[in-house]
């Protein structure tokens, strides 16, 4: 700021120094490693996500802070949470979760940091609360059923085009299930020398014998062979896949269920070494 001043009677510049007293605003952030492969199947590879968290422009000690993870159907799987104690810089989640089940392959997760700052902070700031989302899918969870012979995985997020056996045509559908597709073909291409065998399960939904025999069964196997051509054109090669549809059978939930029975319709690939 330029200021006139008058000095014996002579009028000169002056310059003053104005310090900006506005308050710095509080910022959080979340990084990730192992975005897309984070896949704790115990192989040794990608078992473990490192979640970086970084909290500046106030005390290093909030009121509270929370890291909870939740899944892509809304429920939270994993928490992690104090009061009064510093934000650690890295939290490394090993997959596993409060309610002792496993995370799902190619699924989407959000990580979301929610931080209460000091009074001080929040009186200089006016910030009473900061809320970070991070995002992420899943890798493939590879099981070993047989070391170098027999393995398994399955996928819960294919999507389809309502009680039909076509892929979603819904354009954020379609590039998800051509993503998850990808990776899929990609895994079966690491272990080439295999037969892999594609089963679709879906959920029985009247939980009767009729329904999946009329029903459930016959889109099980539409499916299945749906998921096979896609592998095709992905560029696994046909004569190492084979489809079969089974129904509402081996449910991972009641069938009747409505918060849990989106377990029972998966696909799983069984994959055996050749001789």
């Amino acid at each position: 700021m330029i200021l006139l001043k008058k000095i014996f009677g002579a009028i000169v510049l002056t310059s003053v120094l104005v310090l900006n007293c506005a308050a710095k605003n509080l910022e959080a952030f979340i990084a990730l490693d192992t975005l897309s492969a984070f896949s704790p199947d115990g192989d040794g590879i990608n078992d473990k996500l490192v979640i970086s968290l970084n909290y500046t422009g106030g005390s290093s000690t909030p009121q509270s802070w929370l890291v909870k993870i939740i899944d892509q159907r809304g429920f939270v799987v994993k928490k992690f949470s104090a009061e009064n104690t510093k934000i650690p810089k890295r939290i490394i989640w090993d997959g596993s979760t409060d309610s002792g089940e496993e995370i799902y392959s190619l699924n989407d997760y959000s990580i979301h940091l929610v931080i209460v700052p000091k009074e001080k902070d929040i009186k200089k700031t006016g910030q009473k609360e900061l809320y970070v989302i991070k995002y992420f899918k899943s890798g493939i969870l590879l099981e070993t059923i047989e070391q170098n012979k027999n393995w398994s995985f399955y996928v819960n997020s294919l999507m389809f085009n309502g009680e039909s056996k076509e892929l979603s045509s819904i354009e954020e559908q379609s590039l998800d299930n051509d993503y998850i597709l990808e990776v899929i073909a990609a895994k079966l291409n690491e272990k080439e020398n295999s037969a892999v065998t594609i089963i679709c399960y879906e959920n029985n939904t009247k939980d009767t014998v009729q329904n999946n025999i009329e029903k459930v069964l016959p889109l099980s196997q539409q499916r299945a062979e749906t998921v096979l051509e896609a592998l095709v054109q992905k560029g696994v090669a046909r004569e190492r896949l084979s489809a079969t549809g089974r129904g509402g059978a081996n449910p991972l939930s009641n069938p009747k269920d409505e918060d849990t029975n989106w377990k029972n319709s998966r696909i799983e690939f069984h994959i055996e070494a050749f001789e």
